[in-house]
């Protein structure tokens, strides 16, 4: 007994559990999960209804780009409106926004009157709001949650969001199987993703920030609210080699997933289901990097953890392209889902521990893109080595790129590990004035 209520109270205090002792976040943590269960719920549903429409591979990657090339172009825009208004409010907004995007999917569906191209438009206006609300749904966690904290929350974060990637899918395929028989069987799914956005929507209005946003009286106008992000990423000591730090993991560690489908039936001969069980061992790998995040108490050799973690990601990838076997494939996925998660949260950790808060919305907006548009620009090009080189060179060639970046970025890593690891410095001016 007394070892169970050591491990208790490790982890109420020190432990992954200790930001859900904030009752704000704890509702806001829980509300974001079941919103991305309804998303990815959504996410199937629009790629089978794409398949149902066309038939056509290139529609589903016209899909899918169209929504992720809409929310990069809105990101930088959506981290300046973070910096200058209400947080809430704009998150509110957001909500709203795909909640009633949702239910005009359900709507059409129920009537019939979707079609490929007004599938086309609402899924950029879906990416346009979605980029909105990411560098605001970033920004919101410090200012619930103490400093300290903040490691437990972001991992709860990510350990809620990739197991969402198990539980949505699912969602969704019973879903649809259960409405199979009806002609409008889609739209049930969209109509639950809009119920997760309302669910969403009432906690936010019941939840309130730690600290009141700084909200100065601003002169300056948008463009240069634009350029002060800029200077400031640019002033910040060792922010601008991080950032491509993770750029270059985005580029050329992570988009493996993206290339299962071809790695599972294209290579081992295992169809669908091999690609499942593919998804399904990264996915495993997320959850439990997450956790590991989520169990540190401070940043303090976090830069240094990350490194390594950075490190062992390249010997399973390298390991991966050698693999002689399915299983070996298997094995390694879930290895590279948890050490490229491990390394990518405690990236998210460092940057949202270092900046300002007058700053957030515009440095997280810049983290957004890097890593919601790298991968798919990684994807591309790693997909087009493979079908020059081979999949085993391919994969060789893109992680050696990455040994490359790191080889040029830890001997200089000093000034990195000082700001990364320190509280926002005091006397770095906010803007170029």
């Amino acid at each position: 007994m007394n070892t169970i209520s050591s491990m208790i109270f490790f982890l109420a205090n020190r432990g992954m559990v200790r930001a859900l002792r904030h009752r704000d976040y704890a509702m806001y943590a829980v509300a974001g999960w079941f919103s991305n269960i309804g998303l990815w719920v959504q996410r199937i549903a629009v790629g089978w209804l794409t398949w149902t429409f066309t038939e056509s591979w290139t529609w589903l990657g016209i899909i899918v780009f169209a929504e992720g090339v809409t929310a990069t172009i809105v990101m930088p825009v959506a981290g300046i409106y973070a910096d200058r208004f209400d947080r809430l409010a704009l998150a509110r907004i957001s909500q709203m926004g795909l909640m009633i995007i949702a239910a005009a999917l359900a709507t059409l569906t129920f009537l019939g009157l979707t079609n490929i191209w007004i599938l086309l438009g609402l899924m950029m206006l879906c990416g346009a709001v979605e980029g909105f609300w990411t560098p605001v749904r970033m920004s919101i966690p410090p200012n619930l949650v103490p400093r300290e904290d903040l490691t437990s929350a972001l991992g709860i974060s990510a350990s809620l969001f990739n197991l969402a990637q198990f539980v949505g899918p699912a969602v969704a395929g019973v879903i649809i199987a259960l409405f199979e028989t009806s002609d409008t069987q889609f739209g049930f799914a969209f109509a639950f993703n809009s119920v997760t956005f309302l669910s969403y929507l009432v906690v936010l209005f019941l939840i309130q920030l730690r600290e009141e946003e700084r909200q100065n009286e601003r002169s300056d106008s948008f463009f240069d609210d634009f350029k002060a992000g800029l200077i400031y990423v640019m002033k910040t000591p060792g922010l601008p080699l991080f950032l491509f730090l993770m750029l270059s993991s985005s580029l050329c560690m992570r988009p493996f997933r993206e290339l299962f489908a071809g790695i599972s039936d294209g290579v081992f001969g295992q169809g669908a289901d091999g690609l499942a069980i593919l998804t399904g061992a990264t996915g495993i790998g997320a959850v439990v990097g997450a956790l590991v995040i989520a169990n540190l108490s401070n940043v303090k050799g976090m830069v240094r953890l990350m490194f390594i973690f950075f490190m062992i990601d390249v010997a399973i990838q390298i390991a991966f392209a050698l693999s002689p076997s399915f299983i070996f494939s298997v094995i390694c996925a879930a290895g590279m889902g948890f050490a490229v998660t491990t390394a990518g949260i405690a990236g998210q950790v460092l940057v949202q521990s270092a900046i300002h808060d007058e700053m957030r919305g515009r440095v997280m907006s810049l983290w957004g893109i890097i890593m919601r548009g790298g991968v798919p620009t990684g994807s591309v090009i790693l997909g087009s080595i493979v079908s020059l080189l081979g999949f085993q060179l391919g994969f060789l060639v893109t992680t050696g790129v990455f040994v490359l970046v790191l080889a040029m970025v830890i001997p200089r890593s000093g000034p990195l590990v000082k700001r990364m690891e320190s509280p926002p410095s005091a006397d770095l001016q906010l803007s170029e004035n």
